[in-house]
Protein backbone atom coordinates (compact mmCIF):
# COMPACT_ATOMS: atom_id res chain seq x y z
CA UNK A 1 0.00 0.00 0.00
CA UNK A 2 1.18 3.49 -0.76
CA UNK A 3 -0.44 5.49 2.05
CA UNK A 4 1.35 7.17 4.90
CA UNK A 5 1.22 6.59 8.63
CA UNK A 6 0.27 9.37 11.02
CA UNK A 7 1.32 9.37 14.66
CA UNK A 8 -0.66 11.35 17.20
CA UNK A 9 0.61 12.38 20.62
CA UNK A 10 -2.75 13.14 22.24
CA UNK A 11 -3.24 15.77 24.92
CA UNK A 12 -6.15 17.64 26.49
CA UNK A 13 -5.50 20.88 24.59
CA UNK A 14 -2.87 20.00 22.03
CA UNK A 15 -1.89 17.05 19.86
CA UNK A 16 1.46 16.53 18.21
CA UNK A 17 1.57 15.08 14.70
CA UNK A 18 4.23 13.22 12.76
CA UNK A 19 3.89 11.50 9.41
CA UNK A 20 5.82 8.80 7.59
CA UNK A 21 7.04 8.76 4.05
CA UNK A 22 5.11 6.48 1.67
CA UNK A 23 7.71 3.73 2.13
CA UNK A 24 7.05 3.83 5.88
CA UNK A 25 10.72 4.16 6.74
CA UNK A 26 11.13 7.72 8.01
CA UNK A 27 9.15 9.75 10.52
CA UNK A 28 8.77 13.49 9.87
CA UNK A 29 7.59 15.99 12.46
CA UNK A 30 4.58 17.94 11.23
CA UNK A 31 2.85 20.31 13.54
CA UNK A 32 0.70 20.43 16.61
CA UNK A 33 -2.98 21.22 16.73
CA UNK A 34 -4.43 23.23 19.56
CA UNK A 35 -8.12 22.74 20.19
CA UNK A 36 -10.85 23.48 22.70
CA UNK A 37 -13.52 21.14 21.32
CA UNK A 38 -12.90 17.53 20.30
CA UNK A 39 -15.18 18.04 17.28
CA UNK A 40 -12.79 20.74 15.95
CA UNK A 41 -9.86 18.40 16.42
CA UNK A 42 -11.63 15.55 14.61
CA UNK A 43 -12.45 17.81 11.65
CA UNK A 44 -8.81 18.93 11.38
CA UNK A 45 -7.53 15.35 11.64
CA UNK A 46 -9.98 14.11 9.00
CA UNK A 47 -8.86 16.85 6.62
CA UNK A 48 -5.18 16.21 7.37
CA UNK A 49 -5.58 12.47 6.71
CA UNK A 50 -7.39 13.14 3.44
CA UNK A 51 -4.84 15.72 2.26
CA UNK A 52 -1.84 13.53 3.16
CA UNK A 53 -3.17 10.14 2.06
CA UNK A 54 -2.97 8.57 5.52
CA UNK A 55 -3.83 4.87 5.68
CA UNK A 56 -3.08 4.21 9.38
CA UNK A 57 -3.08 6.30 12.54
CA UNK A 58 -0.73 5.36 15.35
CA UNK A 59 -2.04 6.72 18.62
CA UNK A 60 0.57 6.97 21.36
CA UNK A 61 -0.60 5.21 24.51
CA UNK A 62 1.07 6.60 27.65
CA UNK A 63 1.61 3.50 29.78
CA UNK A 64 3.39 3.87 33.13
CA UNK A 65 6.81 2.28 33.52
CA UNK A 66 5.24 -0.49 35.64
CA UNK A 67 2.93 -1.31 32.71
CA UNK A 68 -0.20 0.11 34.35
CA UNK A 69 -2.65 2.48 32.69
CA UNK A 70 -3.04 5.87 34.32
CA UNK A 71 -5.50 8.69 33.77
CA UNK A 72 -3.71 9.91 30.63
CA UNK A 73 -3.90 6.44 29.04
CA UNK A 74 -7.60 6.19 29.89
CA UNK A 75 -8.27 9.59 28.27
CA UNK A 76 -6.36 8.41 25.20
CA UNK A 77 -8.50 5.27 25.01
CA UNK A 78 -11.66 7.40 25.17
CA UNK A 79 -10.25 9.59 22.36
CA UNK A 80 -9.57 6.42 20.34
CA UNK A 81 -13.28 5.49 20.53
CA UNK A 82 -14.33 8.99 19.40
CA UNK A 83 -11.74 8.98 16.59
CA UNK A 84 -12.86 5.52 15.43
CA UNK A 85 -16.49 6.72 15.22
CA UNK A 86 -15.45 9.82 13.27
CA UNK A 87 -13.19 7.82 10.91
CA UNK A 88 -14.67 4.30 10.81
CA UNK A 89 -12.70 3.23 7.73
CA UNK A 90 -9.33 4.33 9.15
CA UNK A 91 -6.95 1.75 10.58
CA UNK A 92 -6.13 3.09 14.06
CA UNK A 93 -3.66 1.33 16.38
CA UNK A 94 -2.19 2.04 19.80
CA UNK A 95 1.55 2.10 20.35
CA UNK A 96 3.34 2.24 23.69
CA UNK A 97 4.80 5.73 23.97
CA UNK A 98 6.71 5.16 27.21
CA UNK A 99 9.53 7.66 27.61
CA UNK A 100 8.83 9.50 24.33
CA UNK A 101 7.98 12.76 26.13
CA UNK A 102 10.99 12.49 28.43
CA UNK A 103 13.25 11.85 25.43
CA UNK A 104 11.70 14.82 23.60
CA UNK A 105 12.26 17.12 26.61
CA UNK A 106 15.91 16.04 26.92
CA UNK A 107 16.44 16.52 23.19
CA UNK A 108 14.92 20.01 23.20
CA UNK A 109 16.92 20.99 26.30
CA UNK A 110 20.01 19.69 24.50
CA UNK A 111 19.19 22.13 21.70
CA UNK A 112 19.06 24.95 24.25
CA UNK A 113 15.27 25.32 24.16
CA UNK A 114 13.98 26.29 27.58
CA UNK A 115 11.08 24.34 29.10
CA UNK A 116 8.61 27.23 28.78
CA UNK A 117 9.21 27.35 25.00
CA UNK A 118 8.88 23.58 24.51
CA UNK A 119 5.10 23.07 24.56
CA UNK A 120 4.16 22.50 20.92
CA UNK A 121 7.66 21.40 19.96
CA UNK A 122 7.60 18.72 22.66
CA UNK A 123 4.28 17.31 21.37
CA UNK A 124 5.51 17.18 17.77
CA UNK A 125 8.83 15.59 18.70
CA UNK A 126 7.03 13.04 20.89
CA UNK A 127 4.80 12.13 17.93
CA UNK A 128 7.88 11.77 15.73
CA UNK A 129 9.54 9.49 18.29
CA UNK A 130 6.37 7.38 18.62
CA UNK A 131 6.17 6.96 14.85
CA UNK A 132 9.86 6.20 14.40
CA UNK A 133 9.68 3.56 17.16
CA UNK A 134 6.54 2.11 15.57
CA UNK A 135 8.19 1.91 12.14
CA UNK A 136 11.25 0.27 13.71
CA UNK A 137 9.01 -2.29 15.45
CA UNK A 138 7.50 -3.27 12.08
CA UNK A 139 10.96 -3.91 10.64
CA UNK A 140 11.91 -6.03 13.67
CA UNK A 141 9.16 -8.58 12.89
Amino acid sequence: MKGKYLAIDYGDRRVGLAISDENKEISFPRNFLEYSKTKELLTELQQFCQDEGVERIILGLPIHMDGKMGERAQKTQVFYEVLKKAMPDMDIVFFDERLSTEFAVKSLRGQGIKDKHQKGKRDVLSAQIILQNYLASLKAH
